[in-house]
């Protein structure tokens, strides 16, 4: 986010106050529904191991990764996982 500010050339407050007047979503919140949104594509079309993929979605800590997918999906990386494989013939 300080990044983004800074290359706006806003304050960090300024500019979280303008995303969300004109998104209507705090930026952070936007950036971790699209940073899932890329865990999910990972997790349903490729086979790499769920610290990899947290680790391309921006997380440091798998754990946080995996805690805030729960949180936001409703579904633990594996159990997401799991479940867009479908039935197995």
């Amino acid at each position: 986010m300080d990044q983004l500010a800074e290359k706006l050339r806003l304050s960090r407050s300024h500019f979280q106050h303008m995303y969300k007047q004109i998104f209507g979503i705090p930026v952070m919140v936007d950036v971790i529904h699209n940073r899932l949104g890329y865990a999910s594509y990972l997790l349903e079309n490729t086979s790499y191991p769920v610290s990899h993929i947290a680790s391309a979605c921006g997380y440091e800590n798998s754990v946080h990764f995996m805690r805030q997918f729960k949180k936001f999906v409703k579904l633990t990386p594996s159990q997401f996982r799991m479940k867009s494989a479908g039935p197995v013939p």
